[in-house]
């Protein structure tokens, strides 16, 4: 019975380990986790959503229907901000906020969906030091182990002479 709670942890765990990963490798640029149909914020300052939550975006929507609503995006010193969609270019993947212009990757759009808290336990298991200790540490112990474990049974083996050469002869 310890060893099935144990393997159900343990599954448990590695699920957790590749979520995390997945969601520190779908980061863009902006620091935006960008996956095929969606943008996801760790709430920074969005009013709709509690300061903890993780907003999503949607990114396949005509954004030229958008124009003259509110938005968020990324400033040139990568900070959200939001303000008035003026302008929305398709040939040159552009839009227009605040009489400036930026490329179509900034641009977030409308918030669609707010996750109450997940947002504050993601940017904890995605911090550097958080992911070393929790993630990277344990599986380089469990990869030390299993050195140690098969280097001990290859000198045991050779101590007592029991080598597939003596076993053919025989």
């Amino acid at each position: 019975m310890k060893k099935k709670v144990l393997l159900v942890l343990f599954i448990i765990y590695i699920i957790i380990v590749l979520l995390v990963t997945k969601t520190l490798l779908d980061k863009n640029e902006n620091g935006v986790f960008d996956t095929k149909n969606y943008y996801y914020v760790c709430n920074e300052k969005i009013s709709e959503y509690d300061k903890s939550s993780l907003v999503r975006f949607n990114k396949n929507v005509d954004y030229e229907a958008m124009i003259d609503s509110e938005v968020y995006y990324y400033d040139d010193d990568k900070e959200l901000q939001s303000g008035k969609l003026s302008l929305y270019d398709k040939e040159n993947e552009t839009f227009t906020v605040n009489d400036v212009s930026y490329k179509k990757d900034r641009l977030l759009g409308k918030a669609d969906k707010g996750y109450q808290f997940v947002g504050s336990l993601l940017n904890f298991l995605t911090s550097r030091v958080v992911y070393l200790i929790l993630f990277i540490v344990p599986i380089l112990a469990l990869l030390v182990y299993e050195i140690v474990v098969f280097i001990k049974y290859c000198i045991k083996d050779k101590k007592t002479g029991n080598n597939d050469e003596k076993k053919k002869k025989k």
